[in-house]
């Protein structure tokens, strides 16, 4: 899989939302991208289609530690975040630069989303470390990059 990287274009763009159900083309983008996520466990737990040149607002996440958070999410979206931020430092598979600059998210988010896994829409209502991911997912999908946020004033 070839991970489009910074400073192309397409990573700016705001990707389109997917019809459902899924075809086939979308579900194998999807499974795709989850297996690269898998694999790649060791630099990727989260990878938007537009990184890989897909302009379609789907994601795969695959978070382990004590547990395994598994997702390959349709159309998710912010609903609701805390009003508390933390601050701490981000990568990213399509930048290529390392920043030890901290990135501001807010402390818990709930999503909601199409789940390809479980064939169902659902409500994740993360904190920590998954909501964190969950922000930089679909900050990619609406053409963002965690360096945007860079020398953002911390509140």
């Amino acid at each position: 899989m070839n991970i489009i990287k910074y400073p192309d274009p397409i990573l700016r763009e705001i990707s389109e939302p997917v019809k459902l159900p899924l075809s086939n083309e979308d579900r194998k983008v999807l499974d795709e991208m989850f297996s690269y996520v898998k694999e790649h466990s060791n630099v990727a737990v989260g990878l938007s289609a537009v990184q890989i040149g897909v302009l379609k607002r789907i994601c795969a996440i695959r978070i382990t530690g004590e547990k395994t958070i598994s997702y390959k999410l349709v159309n998710p979206r912010i609903i609701r975040h805390s009003s508390k931020q933390t601050f701490v430092p981000e990568g990213c598979l399509s930048v290529l630069e390392e920043h030890d600059e901290n990135i501001p998210r807010w402390e818990s988010v709930t999503v909601m989303a199409y789940d390809a896994i479980q064939n169902k829409n659902i409500m994740i209502n993360a904190y920590g470390w998954e909501a964190k991911v969950l922000q930089h997912e679909i900050d990619h999908m609406d053409g963002i990059l965690y360096i945007d946020y860079i020398n953002k004033v911390e509140e």
